[in-house]
């Protein structure tokens, strides 16, 4: 069974996350603090943590700074704070998710599901616990998993390995790597997080394909909401930053899509 740490001072909050996920299964630590929260963190044994920004003695920033020194277990922050600059510190984080306050339980459910889904894909194993109520519960973004035919941007499913089978897409100067999840540009190698190389993939997969932040949300998180359309939007600025601004082009009132000047 998949074990939660969650750190969060709202003690209202903390025990309804508590009972929701207990009742779902799951193992769930808890702490109210940041450093307390780091602490239960390096008992060791936490599948993923969900951890507030305002927190007393080591906000949550700090938090996952330390926890990405040394490990790459799944991370959600949590905060009141909206604004463009904090989700984009989050991520710069590598958080795994952003969700702001306030938030629903039930979208908080299914994010935790889209979460241990997704890292349980990345490493071809299945964290006990990760799909909890393996029926998909529709959140906030009216639904979970592939968006329908026929809707812009929705790609086919992609396998391991890509349409072609051998593990590589790209387009212009850039390689993606698949199996590998490596990625070059130039012939070097350039560092992504993992959500930044999914998206990327996904491009990549699909050259000149105009995906919609919706369609990018649900292929990447297996959902689709304002917030997690705004973070399409910060890892798709982080995408440029690393690989140049010409790597994803923005479709005005559509979405993005790569390989769009690159022909």
């Amino acid at each position: 069974m998949a074990t939660l740490l969650i750190i969060e001072d709202e003690t209202e909050l903390l025990h309804a996350l508590e009972q929701l996920f207990v009742h779902d299964g799951y193992d769930v630590v808890a702490a109210t603090d940041g450093e307390e929260g780091l602490r239960r963190f390096r008992e060791g044994g936490v599948d993923l943590v969900i951890v507030d920004v305002l927190l007393p003695r080591l906000d949550g920033f700090a938090v996952c700074r330390e926890i990405r020194r040394d490990s790459d277990v799944p991370v959600i922050v949590t905060t009141a704070l909206d604004d463009e600059g904090h989700q984009l510190q989050g991520f710069s984080l590598l958080a795994d998710d952003y969700v702001t306050k306030p938030y629903s339980l039930i979208v908080m459910r299914e994010r935790v599901r889209a979460v241990l889904r997704r890292c349980a894909s990345r490493t071809g194993t299945a964290v006990a616990g990760a799909v909890a109520g393996s029926g998909a519960v529709a959140g906030s973004g009216g639904g979970v998993g592939t968006a329908a035919p026929g809707q812009a941007g929705a790609p086919p499913d992609v396998g391991e390995g890509g349409p072609g089978g051998s593990g590589l897409s790209g387009f212009g100067d850039i390689v993606v790597d698949a199996q590998a999840r490596e990625v070059l540009r130039g012939g070097e190698p350039v560092a992504l997080t993992r959500t930044e190389f999914d998206i990327l993939r996904l491009l990549a997969e699909h050259p000149r394909r105009v995906f919609t932040r919706e369609s990018l949300a649900r292929q990447v998180w297996g959902y689709a909401d304002d917030c997690g359309n705004k973070a399409i939007n910060i890892h798709v600025m982080n995408l440029r930053r690393k690989l140049g601004a010409d790597s994803v082009e923005t479709v005005r009132g559509v979405g993005y899509r790569a390989g769009g000047r690159h022909g």
